[in-house]
């Protein structure tokens, strides 16, 4: 009933944050833990702070990597928990996570993976719980990673079966794993908070929704060559100018219906067009939202993208900007 869980922590100049990190795992209540840090060669006070921990950290290593994804591999190949995940060094596992994790699985012995609630939270900002909607959630799996990653966990076997994360991915690492996981295992959506993910200045999801979009057009470009309905799509999407084109592939067991693509088709969509228009890429969230009016109208106007599209077209960027800088 507890089976042995792997924590990865990928880090690099993060020392700010990461005794916060350290503790939240170590200070767990579960019995059966691995614990692995694999740092980038940190030059800031991260050694000095992970220094302090290291006889309750069951493998270390420090020197140059690639970034993120590579780290997270070589936690994986040191991993022999059943249940691993990763957990970066600005965020915080909760209380009681791996228990009702392992608990979840343990109710639940067919799946692949699980995932839960995230407290979001930074300097300024007001505490927001995060987690997946459960509207088409099987579909929206395939479209972009609909949870916070620091709230899911996986069994191991998926890494040995499916492969590990793809180390030329920085941004979409985690929904290229997502879709191998969705295309071949059951997962199951919880309501647990298990983790807080911090925002702030210097964090990814807040400084680069730039390069998310165009890793996560990338993902989706390989999964539309991987079913066999997704060509008429291809089409679509190279209109925008934002399809990839390259030779991997995903190996699903899951068929779509032709309903069931174009819906995660439209999420996806959706999903770039909220990146152009905060970005204040107005010209491509307005190409956006006019190939979803041409595809299915009603979701154009239930989603909010039919408004975003009015704006993009007749409100200038550097005015956006001015009334978003007023309403905070």
């Amino acid at each position: 009933m507890n089976p042995k869980i792997s924590i990865i922590t990928p880090s690099f100049n993060q020392g700010e944050f990461i005794e916060e990190t350290i503790l939240s795992v170590l200070e767990q209540d579960y019995p059966n833990l691995e614990f692995i840090i694999i740092d980038g060669g940190s030059t800031d006070n991260t050694l000095d702070v992970i220094e302090k921990y290291k006889s309750k950290i069951d493998h270390f290593v420090s020197e140059h990597d690639k970034g993120q994804s590579e780290a997270i591999n070589k936690g994986l190949k040191k991993c022999n928990g059943e249940i691993i995940t990763w957990i970066c060094s600005d965020d915080l596992l909760l209380p009681g996570a791996l228990r009702n994790a392992a608990q979840i699985f343990y109710d639940n012995p067919d799946a692949g993976m699980i995932h839960g609630k995230s407290i979001l939270f930074g300097k300024g900002k007001k505490d927001d719980i995060r987690g997946a909607q459960p509207k088409d959630l099987e579909l929206r799996y395939f479209a972009v990673i609909p949870f916070p990653q620091p709230s899911s966990f996986f069994r191991k076997e998926i890494t040995d079966k499916c492969g590990m994360l793809d180390d030329s991915l920085h941004f979409a690492m985690d929904y290229d794993l997502l879709i191998r996981v969705s295309g071949n295992y059951e997962i199951i959506c919880c309501d647990h908070i298990f983790s807080k993910y911090r925002l702030h200045d210097e964090s990814k999801t807040v400084k680069n929704l730039n390069s998310f979009a165009r890793e996560w057009a990338r993902v989706f470009s390989r999964f539309l060559r991987s079913v066999s309905n997704g060509q008429k799509w291809i089409a679509q999407i190279e209109t925008l100018g934002i399809y990839h084109h390259e030779s991997e592939m995903f190996t699903l067991q899951k068929r779509f219906t032709e309903k069931e693509l174009e819906t995660i088709v439209l999420y996806f969509l959706h999903n770039q067009m909220i990146c152009a228009y905060e970005t204040l890429d107005t010209r491509m969230a307005a190409k956006i939202v006019k190939l979803i009016e041409k595809i299915d109208p009603h979701f154009s106007s239930e989603s909010g993208a039919r408004k975003i599209g009015m704006r993009s077209r007749f409100i200038p960027a550097f005015l956006l900007e001015k009334l978003r800088i007023l309403s905070r």
